[in-house]
């Protein structure tokens, strides 16, 4: 665990807005802001550079931050207090210097949260571990707009401490590193569809049994064909064909309505995805798991550890957090979906995902 020691932090739950009642409530002219897609760092710089009147320098990957702190007051000002007013260019300078101060703190103190073996750990695992950092300090970075100062210092700590720990990936990564030649098994057909490895996990993975109508669990998964179209992600098609999707879905589930099941009894694979998939898979499962839940009572733990078995992007994320992540990321999923204006499959996704209530989505 990290960051024990900020104010008003929960390791399980993140930083804290039970105070946000005392201060102003920030929001763009674009509406309420949104939790981001997943931090990307395995390309490019994810982080906009800020720079104050008074010369302070610093890196923001939070979107809503960056919004607030680039907003030009004098200009075109986009940041409304209480939905209502427009922000002060006072004021704006005030929130920045309340985040200024724990960025400061976190990048000092960075080394103390990665922790004192750090340096003695071999190069895959120093890695391994600072994957697992920032997808952490991911998971706390979401600024929902309430100006909380408290709030507003942990958020610079943790940002702080996320661009050190990407430096820190980064000149890692330019090290050279021989890594032992993959065996891909003889067995696996020459010209799948899907780039996917069997492992040896399909007796270790108990597949999770599905008693709702396997039809609508089918429909939401094959947008999974469509989804590379999102201009908002970055993604390969990685499925190309229905039947691809329905060998996935046969590897993680079991029909158990009693039906002829439209789902074959796939071995279970590994599949090697583009991090940005991970918001649209946890928006699956979790659709998965709302629907077929009053059927078989199964818990979001067991959807978790399928998802982390099956596929590369829940690496780094202990299993855990993940439970946490799935209403977190789900908006920027639905978003990205209905991008695809022109897609059948992301249209009769969303019709299933609107029977879901708390999902709030109107077809």
């Amino acid at each position: 665990m990290y960051f024990l020691q900020l104010p008003d932090y929960n390791p399980l739950t993140g930083v804290n807005t039970n105070k946000h009642g005392k201060f102003p409530f920030l929001s763009s002219l674009s509406g309420l802001f949104e939790p981001a897609a997943a931090f990307a760092y395995q390309s490019g710089f994810p982080f906009e550079r800020i720079e104050t009147d008074e010369q302070q320098v610093f890196y923001v990957s939070e979107p809503n931050l960056a919004k607030v702190f680039k907003n030009k007051v004098t200009e075109h000002n986009e940041i409304l207090l209480e939905t209502t007013r427009p922000i002060t260019e006072k004021y704006t300078k005030e929130l920045i210097q309340l985040f200024y101060k724990g960025y400061l703190s976190g990048f000092e103190n960075f080394d103390r949260e990665i922790g004192l073996a750090f340096p003695s750990l071999d190069l895959n695992h120093q890695m391994e571990m600072l994957e697992q950092f920032m997808d952490y300090c991911q998971r706390d970075l979401y600024f929902e707009g309430f100006a909380i100062p408290q709030l507003l210092h942990n958020l610079g700590y943790i940002q702080a401490c996320l661009v050190r720990a990407f430096k820190e990936y980064k000149n890692l990564s330019l090290l050279t590193i021989k890594a032992e030649p993959v065996q891909i098994p003889k067995t696996l057909p020459e010209n799948t569809s899907v780039q996917a490895l069997t492992t040896d996990t399909k007796s270790a993975l108990s597949k999770i049994p599905l008693k709702y109508p396997i039809e609508d669990i089918i429909t939401i998964w094959l947008v999974l064909l469509d989804v590379p179209q999102c201009k908002s992600l970055s993604l390969t098609p990685e499925f190309k064909a229905e039947s691809d999707v329905i060998e996935l879905l046969g590897s993680m589930f079991a029909d158990i309505s009693g039906e002829h099941s439209k789902l074959p009894d796939s071995a279970h694979r590994f599949y090697e995805l583009p991090l940005d998939y991970q918001p649209i898979l946890y928006l699956l499962m979790h659709a998965t798991y709302k629907l077929n839940y009053t059927y078989t009572r199964l818990s979001l733990e067991e959807y978790s550890k399928c998802l982390k078995a099956t596929f590369s992007v829940y690496d780094a994320i202990e299993l855990n957090y993940m439970p946490g992540n799935f209403t977190k990321k789900q908006p920027a999923a639905i978003a990205a979906i209905k991008e695809l204006e022109n897609s059948s499959y992301a249209k009769n996704t969303l019709k299933i995902l609107s029977k879901i209530p708390n999902y709030r989505i109107t077809v």
